[in-house]
């Protein structure tokens, strides 16, 4: 009986995971393809000048697509250090705390290589997936009228 309730409650408490996680996947990727909108309209003249020298419309998709690439990169690698940090932070509390009350400290904080390099990994696939949700405007843009702009 005990034993189903708890795996009851592990389900429950996976699924609640779940769907939190997808809920800020969610935001995440809105956050990178609301970033990349507005540089695309502040950069109006940069495009227009690039297309006025002939880059073509796949140049110019490219050069937004790397940088969604590099904003997840960059982004993940903040965060890894940052969580990092703050369980290194928590190991050392437990420590201090254990040692006060005359106990022993496990090691209760470990991440594994794999786990690190696999978030990465994913945050650049979802920034790269966002990356490629561009406007059309860049395609659009004359570059007489976009270098006119301001």
């Amino acid at each position: 009986m005990w034993r189903a309730i708890c795996a009851h409650s592990s389900r429950s408490f996976d699924l609640f995971l779940g769907i939190f996680g997808s809920l800020a996947l969610a935001v995440a990727s809105l956050g990178i393809i609301n970033t990349l909108v507005m540089a695309i309209l502040e950069r109006r003249r940069e495009i227009g000048v690039l297309k006025a020298l002939g880059a073509a419309n796949r140049d110019v998709r490219q050069l937004f697509f790397a940088e969604a690439g590099v904003m997840g990169l960059v982004g993940r690698r903040i965060r890894v250090l940052l969580g990092w940090g703050i369980g290194r932070v928590i190991q050392l509390g437990t420590m201090v705390y254990m040692k006060r009350q005359g106990l022993t400290s496990p090691n209760i904080w470990s991440v594994p290589w794999w786990l690190v390099l696999g978030a990465i990994g994913f945050a650049v696939l979802v920034s790269l997936v966002s990356g490629s949700i561009q406007p059309h405007e860049p395609r659009d843009l004359i570059p007489l009228k976009a270098l006119r702009y301001e």
